[in-house]
């Protein structure tokens, strides 16, 4: 008889953790829409066992939101954060998002420039442009350096592979064409997309996806956000 009892005081608990954990995810999606306002999906999880019921206590825990088609500054991104010790009032201890600009895009921020390459990952976090360049009448790779400022990202060749040969970048500007080549082959600058307030960029790599914007998001106290967006 007791067994029974603590078994179904067991279910009811499970019951009642999934509809609350359910209702949560769906409030903070909501909001997180009402913030980002994403062309695309958003959802949210929550992290850790009766996630549910803890949150009758106020302390959501852990949260992770993934947001798709987030338009900002002509930029489509898929933004994903993990914001740690979030309350039901709307706190948070601090957290992380990554803002990935797919290659087209980025493509499209680099021409801009007149770089003429296509963008994609060299498989260890490094950015590559293919395609063909001044004076060389070969497809090339072009290997580069990613480097992060506060509010940009800047591209820099440095080196240009040529049917398995490794040529630099400085080299290859002295060969025949070399300034229409050293135009081609500049550092582009892109400027990152405008990010809340207290939001820092703090790094990019490539993903399977395209460029990733690593980001460090502050603690604060209140849900703040954007006006008459629920929490």
């Amino acid at each position: 008889m007791a067994a029974a009892v603590i078994a179904g005081l067991a279910v009811l608990a499970a019951s009642a953790d999934l509809l609350i954990a359910h209702t949560a995810r769906e409030r903070i999606a909501r909001a997180a829409s009402c913030r980002l306002k994403p062309v695309g999906r958003v959802s949210a999880e929550l992290s850790g066992s009766l996630a549910g019921l803890r949150i009758l206590t106020g302390h959501v825990g852990t949260v992770r939101i993934r947001a798709e088609d987030v338009e900002r500054d002509d930029m489509d991104l898929t933004v994903t954060a993990e914001l740690h010790q979030v309350t039901t009032k709307g706190a948070m201890s601090g957290g992380s998002a990554t803002a990935t600009l797919a290659y087209d895009e980025l493509g499209k921020q680099l021409t801009r420039g007149g770089a003429g390459l296509r963008p994609g990952p060299d498989g260890h976090g490094g950015l590559v442009l293919t395609g063909t360049v001044v004076g060389i009448p070969l497809p090339v790779t072009v290997h580069t350096s990613i480097r992060t400022g506060r509010d940009s990202v800047t591209v820099t060749p440095t080196d240009v592979d040529v049917l398995g040969r490794n040529i630099p970048v400085a080299q290859a500007r002295k060969g025949k064409g070399g300034s229409g080549l050293a135009a081609q082959l500049a550092p582009r600058t892109v400027k990152a997309p405008q990010l809340p307030a207290g939001v820092v960029l703090t790094g990019a790599r490539t993903s399977a996806q395209g460029l990733a914007l690593s980001l460090s998001v502050p603690a604060s106290v209140s849900s703040g956000g954007a006006k008459g967006c629920a929490t």
